[in-house]
């Protein structure tokens, strides 16, 4: 499948239709606005906004400044501006900038105030065990401070004390060991006393001005703050007030303004004359007769002109996948974005990854336990609510992806796990254990031999199991290069790039060439031409492909003939990620089962060493899987057919939530 076929035009029409017009695009929000090619400046000039720009974009930093300040309140109206007078208009009538910064500075002082109060009563509430008055402690020749610390640091302290400040000095021990100790300095001992608590890495508190028992400044502290919390909610319930007054006019006309401060910004990229405008830009080629109809239907005399022929320029990329497909997309863009006149993987790459996956992960436990995690992540991300998952890992995990991409993530791992579930019914695998023959027996499955005794389908740790899967892997890689290769040649073929067919049709060849010959000695075939005619022609599809490499791709490109083979067999990987799962599940489950008869202690020893070591299992299952199955795509596939480096499609627009389009769209068709 392709991106979307992009189409370069140039939108002309009245140059008092200018603001109508971007308001249209605007509103479609299907065409990515570039600036005016150079072969049409020789009769057109730029324009800036001036001061209509300068104008939105104060008003603008007004509004915001207003509507950060304003307590949120839910909208559930959307307001329509008919023209940027009108917007103007609407926004200088907000006229609360300063009884809002009055009320904002109140609060944020109030609440300074409120802190220092706190961090006070916290400091005397350290003061609790001295019963004098704190008045005492208001000296013109020494400081008081306050310190907390264990006991064994505390000895050390006062020895300390001895030999330097001689101080006065009383403590108080808590109930958990930690010692309170009100010290005071005099003023020609502060170096000295400074030295001492960095040497001992100690933190203490000087004590300001204060009267009366602690205590009594406690509760004095206390009223203080009630009554400074009054204060900062009455404040609150003003700024309340005007948010339910004006909130609904600000978060709508912040809305506009944002959107015509685009439109200002984009005049950079137009072209005027005294009486027309032009605009180009790329538009999806299935939204044109939309556009087309956008513009007859909200001005006049406007006409689309097609300025780009095909391979002239480098549109933008526009992936369009079927909706079941699209977190697949996240994965191909991780990689590169196509560009746009080549094959877009994702569907590709969306059927192939969870049948990899699933396949290097062969566990029922496993994979149950995956999609588990999977439905929770996604219900998460999609609906929030409650989690038991700790704030600090919540925290680490966004440090990877935002939520958004976590959904993503577990959109692609819901059929991967399933998939995982079904090959390990298969390969009779329950977290390294074997139940499959237990639930045929149930069934009525009485035979000593096959399926009914082994319980799997296929096992992957017999020798035959081992060469069947290694023969399906090595077909997959011959399978997974071929169609490389042909979209290869699908890709040159949209391009118009013989030389590229013959290069891609040549590697074809060479590939299934080598295959057969070695299919052949699989099977212990005669190599010899003379005794087995095939074999010529195996060695005959080599000399041609190297023919058509060379006439295609040039000389040089046949030094990729030792990573070609490379990479039909880094497919076995598949197996081999496969059985160090199931054998280390397995050497898990022994050493377990193996500690059950030594008594109870070790029993438990037995336990951990399941518990820990099928999660370490598990961890590598989850995280293997995934980074070798998307290798496969991204190397051994991609390198085959893809080029990226693609150019994002950015449409001219944004979304609407609080204000309406200004102009009327037809719908698409």
């Amino acid at each position: 499948m392709r991106p979307a076929k992009m189409v370069k035009v140039a939108v002309v029409g009245l140059r008092r239709n200018s603001h109508t017009i971007l308001s249209v695009l605007h509103d479609l929000g299907a065409v990515q606005v570039e600036p005016v090619s150079g072969d049409a400046l020789g009769f057109l000039k730029k324009e800036v906004g001036g001061q209509p720009m300068r104008e939105v974009s104060d008003e603008l930093l007004r509004i915001r400044s207003i509507k950060s300040a304003l307590p949120p309140l839910p909208v559930t109206s959307r307001r329509k501006f008919s023209s940027i007078t009108e917007l103007l208009d609407a926004s200088k009538s907000i006229n609360i900038d300063g009884e809002v910064k009055d009320l904002q500075t109140r609060i944020e002082e109030y609440e300074s105030k409120l802190e220092n109060l706190r961090d006070l009563a916290s400091l005397v509430g350290k003061l609790s065990f001295v019963e004098v008055d704190l008045a005492n402690l208001n000296l013109k020749s020494a400081s008081s401070f306050v310190g907390e610390m264990d006991e064994e640091v505390f000895a050390r302290f006062i020895e300390e004390l001895k030999n330097t400040l001689g101080s006065y000095l009383e403590s108080h021990t808590s109930s958990n060991g930690r010692v309170t100790v009100l010290l005071v300095v005099p003023t020609d001992k502060l170096s000295v006393f400074g030295s001492v608590i960095q040497k001992m890495n100690l933190r203490f508190e000087r004590i300001p001005q204060l009267s009366g028992t602690p205590k009594q400044v406690l509760e004095n502290l206390e009223r203080q703050q009630r009554e400074l919390k009054a204060e900062v909610e009455k404040l609150r319930g003003e700024l309340q007030s005007l948010s339910a007054k004006y909130y609904v006019d600000v978060v709508c006309v912040e809305e506009q303004l944002a959107i015509e401060s685009r439109k200002l910004e984009v005049l950079e990229n137009l072209g005027f004359t005294d009486s027309l405008v032009v605009i180009e830009g790329w538009v999806p080629e299935r939204r044109l007769k939309q556009l087309r109809l956008a513009l007859d239907r909200n001005t006049e005399n406007t006409t689309l002109v097609f300025t780009s022929e095909p391979g002239h320029e480098t549109p933008p990329t526009l992936m369009e996948n079927p909706r079941p497909f699209k977190p697949f997309e996240a994965f191909v863009r991780f990689y590169s974005l196509p560009q746009a006149e080549e094959v877009d993987p994702t569907i590709i790459y969306s059927l192939i990854f969870p049948v990899f996956f699933g396949l290097m992960l062969g566990d029922v436990g496993y994979g149950v336990l995956i999609l588990l995690i999977a439905l929770w992540i996604k219900r998460y991300t999609e609906h929030g609510g409650h989690t038991i998952v700790p704030k600090g890992l919540r925290v680490f995990a966004k440090t990877f992806f935002r939520p958004s991409g976590w959904a993503k993530l577990s959109r692609a791992l819901i059929p991967a796990s399933i998939i995982a579930i079904i090959f390990g019914f298969l390969f009779n695998e329950y977290f390294g254990f074997h139940f499959n023959q237990y639930l045929y027996q149930a069934l009525g499955c009485r035979s000593t031999s096959g399926v009914c005794a082994t319980g799997a389908v296929l096992d992957p740790t017999t020798s035959f199991g081992l060469k069947k899967l290694l023969l399906v892997s090595g077909y997959v890689g011959l399978g997974m290069v071929t169609l490389g290769f042909v979209l290869g040649i699908v890709d040159a073929y949209w391009e118009r790039k013989p030389r590229h067919i013959l290069g891609k049709a040549g590697w074809l060849s060479v590939v299934w060439g080598i295959a057969l010959l070695g299919l052949g000695l699989l099977h212990q075939k005669p190599l010899n031409p003379a005794a087995n005619p095939l074999v010529g022609g195996y060695i005959g599809m080599i000399v041609l492909g190297v023919v058509l490499v060379v006439v295609g791709e040039g000389g040089q490109a046949v030094i990729e003939l030792p990573s070609l083979i490379s990479h039909v067999l880094s497919y076995t990987r598949l197996v081999g990620i496969l059985l160090s799962s199931i054998i280390l599940a397995e050497v898990i489950n022994t050493v377990f089962l193996g500690t059950l008869s030594g008594g109870v202690a070790s029993a438990v020893y037995g336990v951990v060493i399941l518990v820990f070591g099928q999660a370490f299992n598990f961890v590598l299952g989850l995280f293997e899987p995934g980074i070798q199955g998307a290798r496969l795509l991204y190397v051994e596939f991609f390198s085959k057919f893809y080029r990226g480096n693609g150019k994002p499609f950015r449409p001219f627009g944004s979304r609407r939530v609080y204000t309406q389009n200004e102009v009327e769209i037809p719908e698409a068709r």
